[in-house]
């Protein structure tokens, strides 16, 4: 909603379960051009490499792999200090905890589909990623 209201600034990468805004970048469906394909392969990478992240940030902190069941405000606070901890982790030379150390939960991927904000069509995510690909890729 921050995002939607202009609160926050930065673009997004969502997978192709999510609407295309102009704060929240998709996969083109059916790329035709050298640019699209180029636009997909940048935009999937990005995304692994956020996921992979994600997956660093379960290991180390189990409760995020579970899901937070707090109030927002409290999830979100929880969320920087591991982010915090995880930094100073990496100073520090902290080893990550080994897989089989890991309780056996394994996540089932998220099915649900996040609602449209109000406000915003995916036609102004549409515009907003074309005039991406026309100003990286057309020079």
């Amino acid at each position: 909603m921050r995002y939607s209201e202009r609160e926050l600034t930065g673009i997004l990468v969502g997978d192709a379960g999510y609407p295309c805004l102009p704060f929240l970048m998709t996969p083109i469906a059916n790329p035709v051009t050298d640019e699209q394909i180029t636009y997909n392969n940048i935009q999937s990478g990005t995304r692994i490499i956020v996921e992979r992240a994600y997956g660093v940030w379960k290991r180390r902190f189990p409760c995020l792999s579970r899901g937070l069941t707090n109030k927002l405000i409290c999830s979100t606070t929880i969320v920087v200090a591991c982010a915090v901890l995880h930094n100073l982790s990496l100073i520090f030379n902290d080893k990550l905890p080994d897989d089989d150390l890991q309780d056996d939960h394994h996540e089932e991927p998220n099915e649900e589909i996040p609602a449209p904000l109000p406000n915003l069509q995916p036609a102004d995510g549409f515009a907003f990623r074309e005039a991406i690909i026309e100003r990286m890729f057309n020079g």
